[in-house]
């Protein structure tokens, strides 16, 4: 199992990377849900996903993922990630800046017959607005 769950993750940053909406989606339960956390936003099924990784690339047409490490136990596993681009679009209640970020993050995902059932995305929606420049910087 371990073999096949590397390679769901590999594939996942693969499509990530390319922008490949239907190569992301493959990877994914018809049930799925995606939630973004920081954004509030809970996905469910294939069609939901698809919009909001669609916009999430309109929204940051240069968008990486770029994967720092990746735990895996049974049917559970956990990925920390930095994303990072330019935003040139407007996110949900987030206006568009064309500044870049870099935000670490980390994902927690539930698998289910060599496909993911849930993915819930977890990082810092202050660190963004304060490099987009929407929020002040924290004082150091």
């Amino acid at each position: 199992m371990p073999g096949e769950v590397e390679k769901i993750f590999e594939a996942h940053d693969a499509a990530m990377s390319a922008h490949d909406v239907d190569a992301f989606l493959s990877l994914f339960t018809d049930d799925c849900v995606y939630e973004d956390v920081p954004l509030g936003i809970v996905n469910k099924g294939r069609q939901e996903v698809g919009a909001f990784i669609r916009a999430t690339f309109g929204a940051v047409p240069d968008f990486r993922m770029e994967r720092t490490g990746l735990f895996v136990a049974g049917d559970r596993a956990a990925c920390e990630w930095v994303m990072s681009g330019t935003q040139t679009g407007d996110f949900p209640g987030i206006p568009a800046t064309n500044k870049s970020f870099s935000v670490r993050g980390v994902s927690i995902f539930e698998l289910q017959d060599g496909k993911i059932k849930r993915q819930s995305d977890y990082w810092s929606l202050a660190t963004l607005l304060q490099q987009v420049g929407l929020m002040p910087e924290t004082p150091q």
